[in-house]
């Protein structure tokens, strides 16, 4: 293998897949099906919901306690299930279409041996890395390109009809920047948080993939990261009904912080001082796993056999290598 820094050919490596990915009309037409989608979304719903906005909304007395109203969450129950669902699940959604590119890129140049001329100039962590860079931009543009879509949408269905049953829905789930911290911010705060989550799932969705030999062990190997994505998911449906008492915790939690430390700090349950701190969890536990990954990528990228499972792969980046 080559001696060239680990960081070394990124840039190119990153290049070549972006374009590769762009140039694929497969991806283009699913690019184009979710543009059309978003577009279309605010018509579709004022056709249907559309109307007096406020002819379904429904008005009612809940009675409690004094200790219950004393005790009580200062964000309700709706906001914090829409918010904190509404984010998971496009984090979800984000990370799994990210791990099954990534999977599918290496299995690919490992099946056409591609991959063996890409390692004469640069080292293998140093290809993967660029891989995974190049996969994020492509999915995050598309995100990003869906949500322009449905904000433009929004603003030209406004021109012709009455959009305003939108933000009555919203103000009825109790989603209102009145005390919740909605706004340009939060939006940062977000894109930052998922882009950590997609290069810590995508890292392991690499090392699963390079452990293949051929495209018939694809879904094998986006098993290990898609089963790891439900997981996080999983985790913020069981502990929403909780409230902001595990806050903290799963905000700081590896994995699961960027599953749901945005939402939490958009119904006020963390500061600004928590979410940090959920990033730099985040990061170190990307340093440590591409570190550890790094150790057998020159491995892997030539293996040819049964697929490795992630178990067995992780136990030959800490060094025990008996049995590879």
């Amino acid at each position: 293998m080559n001696k060239k820094g680990a960081f070394t050919g990124i840039g190119k490596v990153y290049k070549f897949t972006l374009s590769q990915l762009f140039k694929n009309k497969s991806n283009l037409i699913s690019f184009g099906i979710f543009i059309l989608i978003a577009l279309l979304a605010v018509p579709v719903m004022s056709i249907f919901m559309g109307g007096d906005a406020e002819s379904g909304l429904a008005f009612y007395t809940e009675v409690s306690t004094m200790e219950d109203f004393l005790n009580r969450d200062e964000v309700g129950f709706d906001s914090r299930y829409f918010i904190q669902y509404g984010y998971s699940i496009l984090v979800m959604i984000i990370c799994v279409f990210s791990c099954t590119y990534i999977v599918r890129s290496i299995l690919e140049e490992k099946s056409s041996k591609l991959v063996e001329t890409l390692l004469v100039s640069i080292k293998s962590e140093a290809m993967i890395l660029g891989k995974i860079l190049a996969i994020i931009t492509f999915v995050f543009s598309m995100i990003m390109l869906m949500i322009i879509s449905f904000v433009l949408s929004y603003f030209v269905t406004g021109m012709f009809t009455d959009t305003s049953f939108i933000g009555a829905a919203l103000a009825g789930m109790g989603i209102s920047a009145d005390f919740l911290n909605i706004g340009p911010g939060l939006i940062v705060i977000a894109i930052i948080s998922a882009l950590l989550a997609c290069v810590l799932l995508s890292l392991i969705a690499a090392l699963s993939g390079a452990g293949c030999s051929n495209m018939e062990d694809m879904e094998s190997a986006n098993m290990a990261a898609t089963m790891i994505i439900l997981a996080c998911y999983l985790a913020v449906v069981f502990v929403t009904p909780f409230g902001s008492t595990p806050a903290v915790f799963m905000s700081l939690c590896p994995f699961i912080s960027s599953f749901a430390a945005p939402a939490y700090y958009a119904t006020g349950d963390i500061g600004m001082g928590i979410m940090i701190a959920s990033w730099v969890i985040q990061i170190i536990s990307i340093l440590l796993i591409h570190r550890l990954s790094g150790r057998v990528y020159d491995s892997l990228i030539m293996y040819n056999g049964n697929r490795l499972k992630v178990g067995k792969i992780m136990s030959m980046a800490m060094g025990r290598k008996e049995g590879k």
